[in-house]
């Protein structure tokens, strides 16, 4: 009996270093790390009379339009864009635009905002995308799919809040599938932001994301990021750096950076096994007072208080 319970226990003993060799040994897929902010507002539908118009605005996030009924006239950059019935209007941050209904009668549109802080996503929608995407484009079935999926959770007035953010949320997701799968057009007036201005900008913001990441990796509670040498670095003379990075993401570059810094410090307070000092010498502050006293000033709460909210 010790003999066979012996040649058991051997048997287990085998199939579990085979089973360790195969881990070792197999292959890791891992899914990317997403520390994405998106933020999606402004969504709602609207008749309007005859004589209605706007005044000249811009936005720090995408604007996306579908005229319903009607008809619009959107100049943006000095061009003129009629904009139909069941025609898609797209403006991308920092644009500076003005619409107005050219209808005789009325007109009736649903319009929505949406930003995402990943630089290389938003600078590839900007520069693949065009203005207006009529029924005849191949892609509009899928945008005006989208669009009419954010119409009806307007239409349905017992769905509760909680879930209709949610339901907005994953259109949301399936509206930047369609955008990032759009082939690049090209047009004088996307030559001349895009690859410019536009450019200038993605790459300042890629840049300090990196040289923030490098310095969280560290954990080093000694540095500090100074913005005009990161712009300097990149051959962009610091003073047209700040100008162009305000004009496409409508903040300073160190209003970014700050915003990475509370995005990080989220996303490390939610991880119990990190200490508070931990966190605090990652994003650079010399001391957890500073910390706390910082991310309150972000939030309305100190990073305790958010652990606990967050059932950490």
């Amino acid at each position: 009996m010790i003999t066979a319970r012996f040649t058991q226990i051997k048997g287990r003993c085998c199939k579990l270093e085979q089973m360790n060799s195969y881990l070792t040994g197999a292959q890791t897929l891992l899914l990317p790390r997403i520390d994405w902010n998106i933020r999606f507002f402004g969504a709602h539908t609207q008749t309007v009379p005859a004589d209605w118009s706007m005044t000249t605005e811009s936005h720090h996030a995408f604007e996306i339009l579908i005229v319903l009924d009607g008809t619009q006239e959107t100049r943006m950059d000095y061009e003129q864009f009629v904009v139909n019935r069941d025609d898609i209007l797209l403006i991308p941050p920092g644009f500076e635009h003005t619409n107005k209904c050219i209808s005789a009668a009325s007109m009736t549109y649903f319009c929505a905002h949406f930003d995402i802080d990943e630089p290389s996503l938003r600078m590839q929608i900007m520069k693949n995308c065009d203005w207006v995407y009529t029924p005849s484009s191949s892609y509009h079935p899928k945008l005006k799919k989208c669009l009419q999926k954010w119409i009806d959770i307007l239409h349905e007035p017992e769905l509760s809040f909680t879930k209709a953010k949610l339901k907005a949320q994953m259109v949301l997701f399936e509206l930047l599938e369609v955008l990032i799968d759009i082939q690049p057009v090209q047009t004088e007036i996307r030559a001349k932001q895009s690859m410019t201005t536009a450019k200038y900008a993605k790459e300042i913001a890629e840049a300090i994301k990196r040289a923030f990441k490098k310095n969280c990796t560290q954990g080093n509670s000694d540095y500090t990021l100074h913005i005009q040498p990161i712009i300097a670095a990149l051959g962009i003379s610091p003073n047209y750096g700040l100008e162009v990075f305000q004009k496409i993401y409508k903040m300073s570059p160190r209003t970014y950076l700050s915003d990475l810094k509370l995005q990080e410090a989220k996303i490390l307070l939610q991880q119990p096994r990190i200490s508070l000092n931990e966190i605090s010498n990652r994003l650079g502050y010399k001391n957890l007072s500073h910390f706390s006293r910082q991310f309150k000033r972000w939030t309305g709460v100190n990073p305790s208080d958010f652990r606990k909210n967050n059932g950490v």
